[in-house]
């Protein structure tokens, strides 16, 4: 949702980053962003916005752990990084020690 609120060449500066890559969207977050967007407001109009961006991606399975524990959990398995905003998961993406994708002052951060 953040390049949606934020308008940036997210895609382009991704593949200066890191090159080609496929982006994945797991069924959890799909069903999240599905839930904000069935809401009336401006948070559920960006959340249809990016599920059309999002309907492009490939899609993974998640088990019954909690979102972030099933994100974190896909990373490790594939080697896969992981584009997010969100502090907790950032943190915890850190921990686990996978590369996460970012932004910062509007700018994709790759570390």
């Amino acid at each position: 949702m953040a390049v949606v609120e934020t308008p940036t060449t997210w895609f382009e500066d991704i593949i200066g980053g890191v090159g080609r890559f496929q982006p994945v969207l797991p069924d959890c977050v799909r069903a999240e962003l599905e839930k904000i967007a069935s809401e009336q407001s401006k948070k559920a109009r960006t959340a249809r916005v990016s599920l059309e961006l999002a309907s492009k991606f490939s899609k993974i399975p998640c088990g019954s752990a909690r979102v972030d524990d099933e994100i974190v959990s896909a990373a490790l398995s594939s080697g896969a990084m992981v584009a997010t905003v969100d502090t907790e998961l950032l943190r915890a993406l850190r921990g686990a020690h996978v590369k996460v994708i970012s932004l910062r002052a509007g700018r994709v951060q790759i570390g």
